[in-house]
């Protein structure tokens, strides 16, 4: 005998916990931290102890390179974890029940 379900909630509930769990999400959310981080290091240095070293030579290139690389890496992570997270809100999961009773996530 099937019953039925009693609990709308329980179907909303699990379509937010797939949509939070979506490895889209994951992956930006950690691009998203490493690229404001890198930002940050670039925009200020003093702040993590980069500009404290000095090469004996004082290479000009060793010193530009270090700074500005962090702020548009930076930049371009960000932007990356930006478009994962439009990707996830243009297709979301969407989860839809078996056969045999599993919830099975598709893309829409």
């Amino acid at each position: 005998m099937i019953t039925p379900d009693t609990t709308p909630g329980a179907s909303r509930k699990t379509r937010i916990l797939a949509r939070l769990f979506d490895i889209r999400n994951i992956i930006a959310a950690l691009i998203g931290i490493y690229g404001i981080l890198l930002v940050l290091a670039g925009l200020m240095p003093d702040a993590f102890g980069t500009r404290e070293h000095r090469p004996r030579d004082a290479n000009r290139v060793d010193m530009a390179a270090g700074t500005d690389a962090n702020t548009w890496v930076g930049l371009i992570m960000v932007a990356v974890a930006a478009v994962f997270v439009i990707w996830a809100l243009w297709r979301p999961l969407v989860s839809d029940p078996g056969a045999d009773g599993e919830q099975k996530a598709t893309m829409s």
